[in-house]
């Protein structure tokens, strides 16, 4: 009979050799998931700001039938919703939650999902369904077409209380905002008056003088 050759043992990892493994692994992870953070944030920043910039374009077409006004400052019997400006919500009465912009335009969007920023939740099948609880874009209620320093659009997360625009003085000023960083990590996304957009962290705003509240009298 042949004797029976036995193989070697096969070889394995000790406990050790595991555990520096397992070591290494979890320092190369914790060194990459900021990267990966960062680059999903950017990503999704990039993807709002070309949101803004299809809005702001459907704004101007708007606007240039409009003899340079956009639909918050047009009548509702001209095709506009000036009407609505007092009872929305407004942050230091200028930058308004203001579904009814993108209303009054809704045949020109390809899809509601560009009144959407990418980095919030929310879910706009028509935009005839734009409301103030799924509104990711705030309205400059006093844009002026065509300025590239004017801010037209800008991202809703806005560190100040919104509030109804009758709650602010009807002064001549300019206000400066910041942003929560729920969105962008702090920073926000501004589209202005030529189309043109922005990631910046605080945004400085006028805030026009509105004038006289009633009608005055032509004097005879």
């Amino acid at each position: 009979m042949r004797p029976i050759r036995r193989g070697l043992p096969a070889a394995a990892y000790t406990l050790t050799e595991v555990l520096v493994v397992c070591a290494i692994i979890g320092i190369l992870s914790s060194m990459m998931v900021p990267s990966i953070t960062k680059a999903i944030h950017n990503g999704r920043r990039v993807r709002c700001a070309g949101n803004l910039r299809q809005v702001s374009l459907v704004l101007h077409s708007y606007a240039n039938e409009h003899f340079d006004r956009y639909p918050q400052q047009v009548a509702r019997a001209e095709g506009g919703v000036r009407e609505d400006n007092e009872v929305v919500p407004v942050v230091e009465g200028v930058l308004a939650l203001h579904p009814g912009v993108f209303k009054v335009m809704a045949g020109d969007f390809k899809t509601a999902q560009v009144l959407v920023c990418p980095a919030t939740k929310f879910w706009i099948p028509r935009v005839q369904d734009a409301a103030v609880s799924n509104s990711s874009y705030a309205v400059n209620l006093h844009a002026r077409h065509g300025e590239s320093l004017v801010p037209l659009l800008a991202d809703a997360n806005v560190a100040k209380q919104w509030k109804e625009r009758k709650d602010f003085p009807r002064t001549a000023a300019q206000v400066e905002m910041g942003f929560t960083f729920d969105r962008h990590q702090a920073l926000c996304n501004v589209a202005f008056g030529d189309s043109h957009v922005q990631a910046l962290k605080r945004l400085k705003i006028d805030r026009p003088a509105e004038g006289p509240q009633r009608p005055v009298r032509p004097v005879r």
